[in-house]
């Protein structure tokens, strides 16, 4: 019993010991040359590393950042590709970049070291003897960088206008959870250790150079800027071209302490202005810089106000800033449109001067959230990017309270289509809503690399900021600002954690915030409060219909104002509040603080009429989701084919961002020439939730279609056709995940009425009416990976009809030739019947389907059933189905089976111009010469040519050139001419309205 005693207790001590906060420090001394003839740096750096870990260290991992730009296999190239961007991937290894002429050393003696097995731009340097608590060791190489062109990520040069960032090799991070070697990534930022930077730069003496840290016996450096600024002009030219280097090269000595890295600018052609800013909390005066080129120069003349408001309303609110000065420069800018580092930021392209403020007070800001409070940023992002959304928010919000969603203080016609009804914040939370409704969201707490490149947006960034704005309303701001100043206070120039965050939070508030921490940070659950009548006069009932009891507000509103605002606990379940006053509504959450997914179940009306219906708006063309209305979009629209002629009418939709349960789209059309009433529409419902284990979501749609097939002196006919369908979304184990799959359950339901004029025999009043019905039912199964390189996706097919069953497979594969994307475009169909007794129309076709064979009436056709020949245009369009042989021809129609290989190559021509070539094979039947006995034999046939590809693909017209014997044999025994084999593609087949508008795929 005692010795168990003693275990627990040995045991227990060393876990205390163990969660000991502690801190490494590294002290760098760099001396870097810049040669910008050959876009190089040469330098020597020194490492003073001191271990105040409780651990003996026999090796320090370094990180070689400059090697991400090396090769197309480093972990930042295959994130890139993943992504969609082949930028770097097709570079020349020219414009590419790496470090080298490492020889790491220690008291003189070589240390040996070798690259990280998976990842070149990580190495580990082994120690000679082990490093002990408390110890410290000083660490030496050379090394030189050749800067990779500025086009891929932060690091690198545009001509000679120079980003040096994450250039130098640097010690990894060691904490009670281990070492943190992690590759260079674009999504995805860093952890570093606090020191101190020396660091001397060598240039041409023209250059302007923006940096971390403070200058060093600078005095005629910062003559010479200050010389600058009071130069500056207030009219600006619009040459970019670069002066010639200096002969003279001057070397610049920056020093600063509590930093973790440090980055530096350069630039022949940058304007200089200076500024000063005392802060909130000591009154202390902070220099301030800004350094730009004439790109925007009229945007920049004013921004020394927005690098001083930044600081000032980040310190206000925060604590403040303990730096010297803070320089925000005009940059060749890859990664995003600014980018943070220690005293110093680059701003790409900005475009107005409202973008332009609200980057470079994001990025100043990041000096407190990444510079000053180091969390490590590539486990806990939103440590970083979402408190500094949040407090990017606010900034927006008090300096610049009436812009709207898009950054405008003035519609700008923008009225029209009700923009100007959402403030700057909207744009938060349709960022976060637009994949939450989708439930295809990710938790805030979350790894950098595990997120889509929407998500690390609309989560990290997005959603991260607005929960902490409704926390901010909760507790108020005085409460809040009390706890992230005791925040700052407590970890500035450390390494805080999530829990060390939460810690302060619940000390400061006393109260238990797991459905903040837990739920709203730590998963992907919703916040949704309802309300609805209670019993009493004044009674409400408040239900929580999403997965969070998290705090909510309920206000007495009268018109459009809050009279009475009252916060309460969160809860499960339903809940009775009394809340007396003469109000026309009560309203959950009327400030707008709560991120709930749906705001459209908020609010009970007390007074007027339709008390359950929220107004109906018309607005034209789309919009925005408003949850105090319901709004009908309309726009006219206009069509045409060869029977109805032109059809003019309106589309009618509900459809908003973000997705709604229910949308419609319908698209009413009279057709003066057949006097119908024609067009299409689609119901569409939305069924997702988080909790599913199999499907991501279910989708039923109803789609509707009528037009005519016929109209002339003769006939007119119309089809109607009726399609329930219902698609259930396979669940992805992996949001980031290119591959995706579907099952759809379709029948389609199609009348045929033909009204004809009686040529002969009785009739009644002159004509007769034909009424047909089909009815076919479909099962669809889809796959998609949409990788980046060599994508392909294929659907498998059963359709039943009345005397057959068929089954098809068909595969897409996209080839990739040299640096070409995707040059090849490989198609596979194969077809059988699995029962066959009905006609010919619903064989299968070599050539795809045109009109008249569309029996399912999936395609949308000018001419649908127009015949062949006599140089009939509309005839010549074809749908790329079946066997998509371009040529027409009856060779290769079967009613057992059909194979066929279809192969398109699209070189990069100024011109839209492919080629192609197509072969397939199925069963014919013939008569024996000698026996007069059918014989079934095997035949292939082949056809080839060139095509335009037009409109990104949607129209593609056909030149075919070469057949095979037996096509060729047909053609001239047809006497079909060269004009007549010429076929194109509308690419609208399945015209899908809602996705049309939406226009983003899910």
């Amino acid at each position: 019993m005692r010795f168990t005693f003693v275990c627990f207790l040995l045991f227990t001590v060393s876990q205390l010991w163990a969660q000991t906060y502690f801190q490494q420090e590294v002290n760098y001394h760099i001396d870097v040359t810049l040669n910008d003839k050959k876009h190089a740096l040469s330098a020597f750096a020194s490492f003073e590393y001191t271990n105040n870990s409780p651990d003996t260290l026999e090796f320090i991992y370094f990180h070689l950042w400059p090697n991400a730009y090396k090769t197309d296999g480093t972990a930042m190239a295959k994130q890139l590709v993943e992504d969609g961007d082949l930028t770097f991937f097709l570079a020349p290894d020219e414009i590419r970049g790496y470090i080298d002429s490492l020889n790491f050393k220690a008291a003189g003696n070589t240390l040996q070291w070798k690259y990280d097995v998976s990842n070149i731009d990580i190495c580990k340097v082994y120690l000679e003897k082990p490093l002990q608590p408390g110890e410290q060791i000083t660490i030496t190489t050379p090394f030189y960088v050749k800067l990779p062109k500025g086009i891929f990520s932060r690091l690198g040069h545009i001509e000679q206008s120079y980003q040096i960032t994450q250039w130098y090799p640097k010690p990894a991070v060691y904490d009670n959870n281990g070492w943190h070697p992690m590759p260079y990534l674009s999504q995805g930022e860093f952890y570093s250790e606090f020191g101190t930077f020396n660091v001397s730069i060598t240039l041409p003496k023209n250059y302007v150079v923006g940096a971390t840290g403070d200058l060093v016996d600078g005095e005629a450096e910062l003559q010479w800027l200050e010389e600058k600024a009071a130069q500056t002009p207030t009219t600006y030219s619009n040459d970019m071209s670069f002066p010639p280097s200096n002969d003279t090269l001057k070397t610049l000595h920056y020093q600063q302490s509590n930093v973790h890295d440090f980055g530096w600018f350069a630039d022949k052609r940058y304007h200089v202005k200076k500024g000063e800013v005392a802060l909130p909390h000591s009154n202390r005066k902070v220099t301030t810089w800004i350094m730009y080129t004439n790109n925007e120069a009229t945007l920049w003349n004013d921004a020394i106000p927005y690098v001083n408001d930044a600081i000032y309303y980040y310190s206000l609110w925060n604590g403040d800033y303990p730096y010297n000065h803070m320089t925000a420069v005009d940059g060749a800018l890859s990664a995003g449109g600014g980018m943070e580092y220690p005293n110093v930021t680059v701003i790409g392209p900005s475009g107005t001067a409202f973008n332009l403020e609200t980057v470079i007070m994001h990025e100043v800001g990041h000096n407190w959230f990444y510079g000053i409070l180091g969390s490590n940023e590539r486990d806990h992002p939103w440590m970083d990017e979402g408190l500094n959304s949040f407090n990017e928010n606010r900034y927006i919000e008090t300096k610049h309270p009436d812009v709207n969603i898009l950054g405008e203080k003035t519609p700008s016609g923008l009225k029209l289509f009700g923009i100007d009804e959402f403030k700057h914040k909207s744009q938060y939370e349709f960022g976060y809503w637009l994949n939450a409704r989708r439930n295809i969201d990710q938790p805030i707490e979350y790894h950098s690399a595990n997120y889509t490149p929407f998500n690390y947006g609309g989560i990290v960034y997005f959603k991260t900021a607005i929960a902490f704005d409704y926390m901010m309303a909760y507790l108020g701001e005085q409460q809040l600002d009390g706890i992230m100043q005791h925040y700052f206070n407590t970890w500035k120039f450390k390494h805080p954690q999530p829990n060390d965050l939460r810690k302060i939070f619940e000390e400061k508030t006393s109260k238990n915030l797991d459905w903040f921490f837990n739920d709203l940070i730590g998963t992907t659950k919703k916040l949704d409060y309802k309300i609805k009548p209670g019993k009493g006069h004044h009674a409400v009932t408040v239900s929580n219909v999403g997965d969070i009891s998290g705090p909510y507000s309920l206000s007495g509103m009268q018109g459009d104002s809050a009279t009475t605002t009252i916060w309460y606990e969160g809860h499960t379940g339903s809940k009775t509040i009394d809340f007396p006053g003469n109000f026309d509504r009560i309203r959950i959450d009327a400030q707008l603080d709560l991120p709930e997914s749906n705001r459209k179940n908020n609010t009970l009306k007390l007074k007027g009429p339709l008390k359950r219906m929220e107004p109906i708006r018309l607005q034209f063309l789309g919009g925005l989701e408003n949850p105090d209305r319901s709004t009908l979009y309309y726009a006219p629209i206009m069509g045409w084919n060869n029977y109805n002629h032109f059809m003019g009418g309106a589309l009618l939709h509900n459809v908003t961002v973000p997705r709604k349960t229910f949308e419609y789209a319908l698209t009413p059309m009279y057709s003066f020439s057949a006097e119908q009433l024609v067009g299409f529409g689609q119901l569409s419902w939305f069924l997702s939730s988080n909790k599913g284990r199999t499907f991501q979501s279910i989708e039923p749609t109803i789609n509707v279609k009528r037009f005519n097939y016929s109209n002339d002196e003769f006939s007119n006919g119309v089809f109607t056709k009726v399609t329930p369908e219902i698609t259930f979304n396979f669940k992805k184990k992996n949001l980031r995940s290119t591959r995706q799959s579907s099952l759809q359950l379709r029948s389609i339901n199609i009348e045929q009425r033909l009204k004809s004029r009686c040529l002969l025999g009785p009739c009644s009043e002159g004509y007769s009416i034909i009424t047909a019905t089909q009815n076919f039912n479909e099962i669809n199964y889809r796959f998609v990976n949409n990788r980046t390189l060599s994508p392909f996706n294929f659907k498998v097919q059963v359709q039943q009809g009345k005397n057959f069953e068929k089954a098809s497979l068909t595969v897409n594969y996209y080839l990739r030739i040299d640096d070409v994307t995707d040059a090849i475009k490989l198609r596979f169909f194969a077809g059988k019947f699995i029962r066959n007794k009905t006609y010919s129309l619903y064989n299968w076709r070599m050539d795809g389907q045109r009109g008249y064979y569309d029996y399912t009436y999936d395609g949308n056709f000018l001419g649908r059933y127009e015949p062949l020949g006599d140089k009939n245009l509309l005839a010549q369009q074809f749908v790329e189905n079946h066997g998509a042989f371009k040529v027409p021809t009856a060779n290769g129609q079967s009613n057992d089976w059909i194979t066929a290989l279809n192969i398109k190559v699209e070189p990069p021509f100024p011109l839209p111009i492919g080629f192609f070539y197509d072969v397939g094979v199925n069963p014919v039947t013939i008569i024996s010469a000698n026996t007069g006995n059918q014989i079934e034999e095997t035949r292939s046939n082949y056809d080839g040519g060139v095509y335009l590809h037009l409109a990104k693909g949607m129209v593609n017209i056909y030149f075919p050139f070469l057949y095979s014997k037996d096509i060729r044999t047909e053609l001239d025994a047809n006497a079909i001419s060269f004009g007549e084999t010429i076929r194109f593609t509308l690419n609208l087949y399945r015209l899908n309205p809602i996705e049309a508008i939406r226009n983003i795929d899910f």
